[in-house]
């Protein structure tokens, strides 16, 4: 559910003008309508059955060999870049999981030898085989770590508690949402000017395909892409110029979801965890019921669709529905 907040909120990037907002916050809630359905039908079915443990398990090799961990192209390219300026300790949550420990303050003050800031003073791990204590023969890093490769981030600091480190995330998440402002508004007034006449016609024949064929497009640019937040929120702008009709949508949306499981599978696939995998194969067979459900029979198929219509609609009477839906949504009623 959570993962269709980025193509809601680069709905509103079309605030401007009100039919484009109907059309594109339209095009942004069929993918939430879609997994808040599917979720109200499968959730309660599997704590019933357990159906999607059951088939899993039945699909599970005794091991699964060990090696890299894969990564897509668009990782690649980012993570460098957002490695120097944010990066997050994931140990954190797993611990906290886990039970290791009971919460953050155990991770703080932030420590690193002899005051350098580097990844072997701060972010490597003690041996606890071999007597190796904190402080002494290995640092400490809280929420912010450092990266073998590019080093400690800029908001990394040598001392750090737990209120720098929750200050520092603060300041790159209204940093990362004033740049994606920007960036929706500058793709607006980008595809406005460059979809006009001809090239609108011919994306509006390329996508104007088969509801299969759809699904399997939207799952092959997904796996490119490595998210289905990156599909949905580029074609988004494009249901909002009216370039893509909703009907063309819904299978680009769903083949996303069918796309983004691939990611957990290659990376459950190098992992020598066998649960890895079962969860990747849960989340790809979640996905799978929902579209037999909701996509193949016309009257069904119509749910999805009409409830968006009914969304987008509704921003023509205020220009605060999308704020609200999303606030409503994704933070008050999780």
């Amino acid at each position: 559910i959570g993962t269709s907040i980025t193509n809601t909120i680069v709905s509103m990037g079309q605030m401007g003008d009100g039919a484009q907002l109907e059309r594109a916050f339209a095009g942004a809630t069929v993918h939430d309508l879609f997994n808040l359905l599917s979720v109200a039908i499968l959730f309660p079915l599997e704590v019933i059955s357990h159906y999607l443990y059951h088939l899993t398990n039945a699909m599970l090799p005794d091991s699964v060999g060990d090696g890299e961990k894969w990564e897509g192209p668009i990782k690649k390219i980012v993570s460098p870049f957002a490695g120097r300026v944010l990066k997050s300790n994931k140990d954190v949550i797993k611990d906290i999981a886990t039970g290791k420990v009971e919460n953050c303050d155990a991770y703080y003050p932030v420590l690193c030898l002899d005051g350098i800031e580097d990844y072997k003073h701060c972010a490597s791990k003690c041996d606890k085989d071999a007597g190796e204590e904190v402080g002494v023969d290995c640092g400490r890093v809280g929420l912010i770590t450092c990266d073998k490769t590019t080093g400690c981030p800029a908001f990394f600091q040598n001392g750090a508690n737990l209120h720098d480190d929750s200050i520092s995330g603060g300041v790159c998440l209204v940093l990362s949402l004033f740049l994606l402002i920007v960036c929706l508004m500058g793709l607006v007034n980008v595809l406005q000017r460059g979809l006009a006449g001809m090239s609108t016609r011919i994306i509006y024949k390329a996508t104007n395909v088969n509801g299969l064929i759809g699904i399997v497009i939207g799952a092959a640019i997904t796996i490119l892409v490595q998210s289905s937040s990156i599909t949905t929120s580029v074609l988004t702008p494009f249901v909002g110029l009216g370039v893509i009709q909703l009907e063309q949508m819904l299978p680009l949306t769903l083949g996303a979801n069918i796309g983004t499981t691939i990611t957990g599978l290659l990376a459950a696939m190098v992992s020598d965890n066998v649960d890895a995998l079962q969860v990747a194969l849960c989340h790809l067979f979640f996905n799978i019921s929902g579209i037999v459900i909701w996509y193949p029979i016309p009257i069904m198929r119509r749910v999805p669709l009409r409830g968006a219509r009914a969304l987008g609609r509704a921003t023509r009477r205020s220009r605060l529905v999308p704020p609200i839906y999303i606030i409503v949504v994704f933070f008050v009623i999780p």
